[in-house]
């Protein structure tokens, strides 16, 4: 949704997909209340899977942490090259998903997803 929003206005698509994602899950409910509070919504996201056609169609992969580089390569070893963490211009800064943990634990990925999103501004 941060990424999103960033590059609104400009010719990009952003997508979104999990490697353990509840598919067809809406938004966690922590979750949208931390986006609400920064002025964001996420009521339009569905949770997908990742799956080998989106990776061959994406032009840049972004992932959170350093595992999902490596599970997304194992599906499709030819992403090489096009998958990176957020964190990469933050000094390959991992972010821990914050799933079934506090609210402090999503505002500080939301934190993070925000400094890494405004890191690859200048790449995009």
């Amino acid at each position: 949704m941060l990424l999103r929003h960033e590059l609104q206005g400009r010719d990009v698509t952003v997508e979104s997909a999990g490697l353990g994602a509840l598919a067809g899950h809406p938004i966690d409910a922590t979750a949208q209340a931390v986006l609400e509070g920064h002025g964001l919504s996420g009521q339009s996201h569905v949770a997908r899977q990742i799956d080998r056609t989106m990776i061959d169609a994406a032009d840049l992969i972004l992932t959170m942490e350093p595992w999902q580089i490596d599970a997304v390569l194992r599906i499709s070893p030819h992403a090489r090259g096009k998958t990176y963490l957020l964190g990469k211009w933050l000094d390959n800064t991992s972010i821990p998903d914050p799933y079934r943990q506090s609210r402090s634990a999503f505002e500080q990925a939301y934190q993070l997803i925000s400094s890494g999103v405004s890191s690859w501004r200048a790449y995009l």
